[in-house]
């Protein structure tokens, strides 16, 4: 589950736009052992996610 939450960690900073190199170099050396598709697939949640909550905040906000 360690490599999992790295994952996120890695793509929530990369969403934001922060990071250290440390890390960017642990997930380069990941990204070669394991393939680009853990990466991709949570990137692909978390823009669902962050889509879907912008969505219900402009629903939240603006009347019917």
């Amino acid at each position: 589950m360690k490599g999992l939450g790295q994952v996120f960690k890695a793509v929530t900073s990369a969403m934001i736009g922060v990071g250290k190199r440390e890390d960017l170099v642990k997930d380069f050396e990941r990204t070669e052992k394991q393939g680009p598709w853990p990466y991709i697939i949570v990137g692909l949640i978390m823009t669902i996610v962050f889509i879907m909550a912008v969505i219900a905040v402009v629903k939240l906000v603006l009347p019917s």
